[in-house]
């Protein structure tokens, strides 16, 4: 099959979660002996670089400038339409793509998340084969969550309306494609209590098992945590374990220590470092750095869909630390493959437990590994998705 491939942020280089699980998508086709053409939009914080430009191929873009502004917010806000997907279109662009359209024959269109989907309705004129609708997320459940756990009360009321019309903009794009392809049996399960008579499959993210072992070493109670800060969902997190666990931690264990790592590391974290605290900012090696520590740890409380950082340290054999909405959308036991609290408390518990009896963490690599290679094989997800757009 040639298949187009059209992305909001750019698969290369594939530096976190949304370009990981992209590329992982074009790789896992081109494999299987598919051609994937991948178009892109390139922005202010993911220009697709010169290098990409050189060495790519199958690769078109259009930069688009959707930086967030104050006036275009309020208009859309008084118009009750979703600033976070309308920033994201232009006419220009939504040319470029039908033009790329018209002069391939492709077989079937994977528009990666809801993001791009205000460019469906001028490539569903020209273009009558599959268009599946790739869900990284339910997009409208982070901006609940998040509205729910913040004190304020005039942002909290921003980010219901927020979320409100993104659910309404989401709700109708999962009516429009052919099928979905959802990345977790959770959110499977979410769109079709809304929505029964959609064709809608999980496709998780697939990850090449590579041939590595993590070296043995001492445990030294270090904890640490990798993700892009720009995805609110991880500054949210990071903040308040910061600011309410790693203080509990480090009176019962003054030399633990906590180590983040990411794009766009907030000065606030720089400037401002309680003991024990880390900031490495962004690193050349994400597998370099996770090898480092005793335990990736990541507390999430808002979000959807999987955290991709996750399968990637499981894959590797790094133990992982977590919270329930962290755990979602994997098929994870806890105490087995990975250690789900679903407390302050019990995370607090879980890393002191760590550093007091760091035996318990043994059992975790071999399990976390074979885990990932039973529900995330590159070979078996790419079937399901090569399945789903022929059927």
């Amino acid at each position: 099959m040639k298949i187009l491939q059209i992305c909001h942020k750019s698969p290369f280089p594939p530096a976190e979660g949304g370009p990981i699980a992209m590329k992982a998508i074009r790789d896992g086709l081109v494999d299987a002996g598919n051609a994937v053409h991948t178009f892109t939009l390139s922005t202010p914080k993911f220009p697709v670089s010169d290098d990409v430009k050189k060495n790519t191929d199958n690769f078109s873009f259009a930069f688009i400038d959707n930086s967030i502004r104050i006036l275009p917010a309020l208009k859309n806000l008084c118009l009750n339409k979703s600033y976070n997907i309308s920033r994201f279109y232009d006419k220009k662009i939504a040319a470029q793509i039908e033009k790329l359209i018209a002069e391939n024959n492709f077989d079937a269109i994977i528009v990666e998340s809801v993001f791009m989907m205000p460019y469906f309705d001028g490539i569903k004129k020209i273009f009558n084969k599959p268009i599946i609708l790739r869900a990284h997320n339910i997009e409208h459940l982070i901006w609940r969550r998040l509205s729910e756990n913040t004190s304020n009360i005039l942002k909290k009321i921003y980010l219901k309306i927020l979320s409100r019309q993104l659910r309404k903009y989401e709700i109708n794009s999962f009516k429009k494609v052919h099928a979905i392809a959802s990345i977790s049996d959770v959110d499977t399960n979410f769109i079709l209590n809304i929505l029964p008579d959609v064709r809608v499959e999980t496709i998780s993210f697939a990850i090449k098992i590579k041939e590595f072992e993590l070296q043995k070493k001492e445990f030294t109670a270090t904890f640490g945590h990798l993700g892009s800060m720009d995805w609110k969902p991880n500054l949210e997190g990071i903040s308040y374990f910061i600011d309410n666990i790693l203080p509990a931690v480090k009176e019962k264990i003054p030399h633990a220590t906590f180590h983040i790592a990411g794009r766009n590391m907030p000065e606030k974290f720089k400037t401002d470092m309680p003991k024990g605290l880390v900031v490495h900012g962004e690193v050349d090696s994400a597998e370099k750095f996770i090898s480092s520590l005793d335990a990736l740890v990541v507390p999430l409380y808002s979000g959807s869909g999987i955290r991709i950082k996750i399968v990637e340290a499981m894959s590797m054999g790094m133990p992982v630390i977590t919270t329930v909405v962290g755990a979602e959308g994997l098929n994870v036991e806890n105490g087995k493959d990975i250690f789900i609290c679903n407390s302050d408390s019990q995370m607090i518990e879980t890393i002191l437990n760590c550093c007091n009896n760091s035996n318990i963490l043994n059992p975790i690599p071999e399990n976390a590994k074979k885990n990932i290679a039973l529900h995330h094989s590159f070979e078996n997800i790419t079937k399901k998705l090569i399945s789903l757009i022929k059927s």
